[in-house]
């Protein structure tokens, strides 16, 4: 009897030091894991894109499938399709960008054949700014003069290392370019062999539960890719029209090139607005200006207000957060970070709705008496049921 609240006393030390063993041991795997996803972060970006371009397919491939082949099993039948689709979604982007390449080459050739006559304006604006220059005061000709003197300048050798530098580095990217399909062509085939197998590692317990989050996951993944595609087609429209009230040539191209770059979230239209800035440059100064302005206020209207109110519309989330988010995910993964930050950032909501909000609503249900009360799961998650 004397030693009982000293076993207590041990008893009590002993769970305690078990809790804080338990709490190191998470952050320590919590450390880890975050460790191991930094250095394969290029890899997990690959089967990102991989991943969207399978859900791009996903959808045909199945359609499809429906319609039975006789004398042919469904295994060979879902691999003889999406054979077909991801060899028709090849030609289709070859063809895209041939007839991309088309307009340059037109106005490249034009331009060899005006080269004199740009040359020649070109020495009446250099004539004009020496003139300008001239008729400066004598201390602001000094002040210029000492800028371009002591100003950090480029140097053509570093330009040149640096674009060499770079090309390598883009050719290196070129089994990466190789692997995206091929994995996307897998997880399009075997899309439901490698779940089970996932499932397979989950305790039984909690199979049910996970197939309702990958359920959601995919839902949600489904409805991004889907108002990507819309959100593209739009853009696509748009510039046509633009490019056709400016009076440049090869709208419907370029409008085509406008549509495939917005896939990008925040920087898709400036990534298609050069080429066509650029193109527009080789026919007319004017008309640069005018295309420049126009896809300036495309991409302010776009980026801050459309995508955010449409993209949130569709998975759930606010426009200002899928704003925030897409800032926070480009900040810390770059291109790929703003273009998977929205749909995580969804499925963030569904497990917080699942795993914290909805078990306390049901607790303070029951406390309240009214045990029978539940709270909603998410819509998502209903809309994946």
């Amino acid at each position: 009897m004397i030693d009982t609240p000293k076993r207590k006393y041990d008893s009590l030390a002993e769970e305690w030091f078990a809790q804080v063993w338990k709490f190191v041991l998470r952050i320590a795997l919590i450390v880890f894991t975050g460790y191991v996803i930094w250095r394969i972060r290029a890899i997990l970006t690959d089967v990102l894109v991989a991943s969207i371009l399978a859900f791009a397919m996903i959808g045909p491939v199945d359609w499809l499938c429906r319609y039975r082949i006789r004398g042919m099993t469904g295994r060979a039948q879902r691999l003889l399709v999406t054979l077909v689709v991801f060899i028709v979604l090849a030609a289709i982007v070859a063809r895209c960008l041939a007839l991309v390449i088309v307009p340059f080459q037109s106005q490249v050739h034009d331009l060899g054949h005006n080269l004199p006559a740009y040359k020649s304006h070109l020495l009446t604006m250099v004539s004009s700014a020496k003139n300008w220059f001239a008729h400066l005061p004598p201390d602001v000709q000094n002040f210029l003069q000492r800028q371009g003197a002591t100003g950090e300048g480029i140097s053509p050798g570093s330009w040149v290392r640096d674009m060499m530098e770079k090309t390598f580095a883009g050719l290196a990217k070129i089994v990466d370019i190789i692997l995206i399909p091929v994995l996307a062509f897998y997880f399009v085939l075997d899309g439901h062999s490698l779940r089970n197998e996932f499932l397979a590692l989950v305790p039984p317990r909690r199979r049910r539960e996970a197939i309702r989050l990958l359920r959601a996951s995919s839902t949600i993944m489904r409805t991004f890719v889907i108002a990507q595609f819309w959100l593209c087609v739009i853009a696509g429209v748009v510039v046509y029209i633009g490019l056709n009230i400016a009076g440049m040539q090869y709208s419907l191209i370029l409008g085509l090139l406008a549509g495939v770059t917005r896939a990008i979230p925040i920087i898709g239209p400036v990534i298609g607005g050069i080429p066509i800035v650029l193109l527009a440059a080789l026919q007319s100064p004017i008309l640069a200006v005018k295309i420049l302005i126009f896809f300036s206020i495309m991409h302010l209207v776009e980026s801050k207000l459309i995508m955010p109110k449409f993209i949130g519309h569709k998975i759930h989330l606010h426009a200002a957060v899928v704003i925030i988010v897409l800032l926070i995910g480009g900040e810390f993964f770059g291109l790929i970070g703003m273009f998977m930050a929205a749909p995580i950032a969804a499925f963030g909501r569904v497990l917080l709705l699942q795993y914290v909000i909805r078990p306390r609503r049901i607790a303070r249900a029951a406390k309240s008496g009214a045990s029978s009360i539940t709270a909603p799961p998410s819509p998502l998650i209903i809309k994946s049921q």
